[in-house]
């Protein structure tokens, strides 16, 4: 399983879960994803506590 994380530089953390990283079935959901890339995502949740937001690139590729 994996995932992407998004560290500033205040230390709070984002997290992209693999099944919110966007590409095509049977993709490594992490192709084409590299240290230090950009990626436009969707804020799901914010955790004051730990310091953790939760990301979705899936959901921001998604039109409202």
């Amino acid at each position: 399983m994996s995932s992407c994380v998004s560290r500033r530089e205040d230390g709070l953390e984002g997290l992209v879960h693999n099944s919110e990283l966007t590409g095509s079935p049977g993709e490594d959901p992490q192709h084409g994803i590299e240290v230090g890339s950009a990626l436009r995502v969707k804020i799901l949740d914010v955790d004051l506590e730990r310091r953790r937001i939760t990301l979705s690139q899936r959901q921001a590729a998604t039109k409202v």
